[in-house]
């Protein structure tokens, strides 16, 4: 459960996390990974369903536009509805990276046989998870206090967690 109440010794870091479309189009699934999220002490920044054009895809994927896989990822990231998160704790980023485990499914069913991908994951692409850095200085001034001091409660109604004072 994440501590609400007291102080945590570091800053919280933020990660985005994006439940891709082969998670969310199976109810039961996206509810599983919702609720390993949340126990894995993660709160819940920001929580958002979205769907991408393909413009958005290869945007967001701009990086890789020379890569052999760029294609068929833009397909099938905006091949139907996603749910975005922006979670926190301390080393969010590395612990996000760990939860998912490796991008390969293959290897990930070897080597972290308790990650997301390699519980859920089907191919190398789709494999129900992203995770990327996030740093949102906003954040850090406003609202990261009160995630670090406990002040926040978690809003069923939304999803997230919240500063107690914005709720």
């Amino acid at each position: 459960m994440l501590q609400t109440t007291g102080r945590l010794s570091k800053a919280l870091q933020l990660t985005l996390a994006v439940i891709k479309p082969d998670a969310i189009a199976h109810p039961l699934m996206s509810e599983a990974l919702h609720q390993t999220i949340l126990d894995n002490n993660f709160a819940i920044v920001r929580c958002k369903d979205l769907v991408w054009r393909k413009q958005d895809s290869e945007r967001f994927y701009a990086e890789h536009s020379d890569r052999f896989f760029y294609q068929r990822l833009v397909e099938f990231m905006s091949s139907g509805p996603m749910r975005a998160y922006i979670l926190a704790r301390e080393d969010a980023i590395r612990h996000w990276r760990d939860l998912m485990g490796p991008t390969k499914v293959f290897q990930a069913r070897y080597t972290s046989p308790a990650s997301i991908r390699a519980r859920f994951g089907l191919t190398d692409t789709r494999n129900t998870t992203h995770g990327s850095d996030f740093n949102v200085e906003q954040w850090i001034e406003k609202e990261e206090p009160f995630f670090r001091s406990g002040h926040i409660r978690y809003d069923d109604e939304d999803q997230i967690h919240k500063p107690l004072s914005l709720s």
